[in-house]
């Protein structure tokens, strides 16, 4: 069944149950009811993206005041925010204009280096072991009757999603899941996936009878959002949060009763997010019946409702920007408009220069690598698209490892892809490659090889 078929079938259970979500809300058997497990990643790091960690700070104060008990909360974020150089009020996080600071209390488990692929998929397997002299150690030590509510927030593209030094791929986390279930270390996962094409994790490859539900920022192919984008805001000039994240969160912290926050349902959520999100399209996989679930059995709930930290009103004016474009457009509104010295002007003009210049040698090493591959294979241009218009085609399992091992390539041969956030709209046509031909690498990595051999070895952090 099509994702738009899933999506419309979400949709219409969602209206059967908002009618009567409130008076019938899903039987749990408490009793067996286990613990509640949450897992909160920004796996980003730098000022451009300081959104990804007050996204997940409030996240940490929303769980937090909902009761989950601090040892099962779980929180990874490079924490190079809060006392940036840049920052205006050190010490502060805030996720959204004249919000309050979502920084204070929050308990990170894992920050810098520490915030990396390996880790995630060790504390999320609960390889205790491995984890012993990393962080605080902490994992998901779940069993069989447990909830896992796993948020991640960071860039993404076509079957990745990113760390600052390496790449998840869709392929790894699936054989995460596969772990955890053959292991019974869960009863029910839950998801929100805050990044560019966020979809594609799942389309196709998350199974409907994992007892796991993804919910994403945006479908397979579409950039997710960025917002309350303060570029005009001294001295921030940047965005505070992106729009999924905060809408959900900010719907939850509005006051409610507690019986209307303990029976929502997964799906009167999603059916609120999805509504308000106006710039890219939230999106469902996975096992569907989990949406009837009581969202508050994974995250929580507050019994007093006139706690003064969550009465909090909605934002309607969110200014986004796509996820792409938030680094650039700091400095050319700096550069316009900022309070700015002459020599900082210089140094701001320099960096757009070379940002530039970066990004015409990225562009020429993949459209040569692109290219070449299309001289050899003339046979797959039309089934892959062209390199700036690539086709859609559907992921699969089978597909990654050849798509890992080109990307590899680049990284060891050109300059390396996860510390260049720029590449990541530049990698659909790759993976396309290796849905088209799945032993496609070797040819490929040859190319690579070849095309890269004068590549300075500079290019680094380049948005």
């Amino acid at each position: 069944m099509g994702v738009f078929n899933l999506a419309v079938l979400a949709l219409f259970a969602v209206g059967s149950f908002a009618g009567n979500n409130n008076q019938n809300p899903t039987k749990e058997n408490d009793l067996y009811e286990g613990k509640k497990w949450v897992v909160l990643v920004a796996g980003s790091k730098g000022w451009s993206n300081y959104r990804h960690q007050a996204d997940i700070c409030h996240a940490y104060q929303l769980i937090k005041s909902n009761g989950i008990p601090e040892e099962n909360i779980i929180t990874m974020m490079v924490d190079d925010i809060a006392y940036n150089i840049r920052n205006p009020t050190p010490g502060e996080i805030i996720n959204k204009p004249k919000g309050p600071n979502v920084y204070q209390g929050v308990v990170i488990d894992y920050k810098g280096a520490d915030v990396n692929k390996s880790n995630f998929l060790k504390i999320i397997t609960g390889d205790q072991e491995a984890m012993q002299s990393i962080g605080t150690g902490k994992v998901v030590k779940s069993g069989k009757n447990d909830k896992i509510f796993i948020n991640f927030v960071d860039h993404g593209t076509t079957g990745i999603l990113g760390f600052p030094d390496d790449y998840l791929y869709a392929d790894e986390l699936n054989d995460a899941f596969i772990s955890m279930r053959g292991n019974g270390t869960y009863k029910k996962m839950l998801l929100y996936i805050e990044a560019c094409e966020a979809g594609s994790m799942f389309d196709g490859i998350l199974s409907e009878d994992t007892n796991i539900l993804a919910i994403t920022a945006s479908g397979p192919r579409e950039s997710a959002y960025a917002c309350y984008c303060g570029f005009d805001l001294f001295p921030f000039y940047t965005c505070l949060g992106d729009e999924f994240s905060t809408t959900w969160m900010e719907d939850l912290d509005v006051p409610n009763s507690s019986k209307s926050s303990k029976t929502r349902s997964i799906f009167n959520d999603f059916r609120e997010v999805r509504t308000n999100v106006t710039r890219s399209n939230v999106m469902m996989y996975g096992d569907f019946d989990i949406g009837s679930e009581r969202f508050s059995s994974f995250i929580g709930y507050r019994e007093n409702s006139d706690d003064v930290s969550r009465k909090v009103q909605k934002s309607s004016k969110k200014n986004t920007v796509s996820s792409r474009d938030v680094h650039e457009k700091e400095i050319q509104y700096q550069l316009a408009h900022g309070k700015l010295s002459v020599p900082e002007s210089l140094k701001l003009s320099a960096e757009l220069s070379q940002i530039n210049k970066m990004r015409s040698v990225i562009d020429s090493v993949l459209k040569n690598i692109y290219s070449e591959v299309v001289k050899a294979r003339p046979d797959i241009k039309s089934e892959i698209g062209d390199f700036s218009e690539p086709n859609y085609l559907k992921l699969n399992l089978s597909m990654f490892p050849c798509y890992r091992s080109i990307l590899n390539q680049i990284t060891e041969s050109c300059f390396s892809l996860p510390k260049n956030p720029y590449v990541l709209d530049k990698l659909t046509i790759f993976a396309n490659m290796c849905v088209v031909d799945n032993q496609i690498d070797q040819l490929v990595r040859n190319i690579v090889f070849k095309s890269c051999s004068n590549i300075s070895d500079n290019i680094i952090n380049v948005h």
